[in-house]
């Protein structure tokens, strides 16, 4: 199975920028699979559609701001989102909107789309580094994350298997 992680966010917005971030490190902990590849997006949109084209399964990194505890990792499907569209604007299409419409128009969407969400702390304020609270679990955010995507690629302290 050909599977797409892609971190998705903004690098300029302190704690909008953990889907890049942890979308980064799974790159590391995975290097040399071939049944892998990992990338960011910081337009969102049609062109999440463009980039998944052609894979089995697209694993969606992303911030979400719902007073949870900071680092708190959320597993979503399509169906979690709804649709919406902003006829303004290509950058208002969700990603559930533009996989349907990738569907209806016979693409090679991935058939499995998972979207891990991570509470974050602030999404408004202009840095290029995560808060505190956010930073300090990015490595178990990681080790949950590629856990669930490779469970045979972890062992138990988070390291690569061998």
């Amino acid at each position: 199975m050909k599977t797409l992680i892609l971190g998705v966010g903004s690098s300029i917005l302190t704690d909008d920028s953990v889907g890049l971030v942890v979308a980064g490190k799974l790159g590391e902990r995975l290097a040399g699979r071939d049944d892998v590849d990992v990338g960011v997006n910081e337009e969102a949109g049609f062109s999440l559609l463009e980039e998944s084209l052609g894979y089995d399964r697209l694993v969606i990194v992303d911030s979400i701001l719902t007073g949870r505890e900071p680092g708190t990792v959320m597993r979503l499907d399509l169906d979690d989102l709804g649709g919406t569209i902003h006829s303004n604007s290509p950058h208002g299409a969700n990603l559930a909107t533009v996989m349907a419409l990738g569907r209806q128009q016979d693409m090679d969407v991935p058939d499995e789309v998972v979207i891990y969400a991570i509470e974050v702390v602030d999404v408004l304020t202009f840095g290029e580094e995560l808060t505190p609270a956010l930073a300090a679990r990015v490595g178990a955010i990681v080790d949950e994350i590629a856990g669930e995507i490779f469970p045979e690629q972890s062992d138990s302290t988070g390291e690569q298997g061998s």
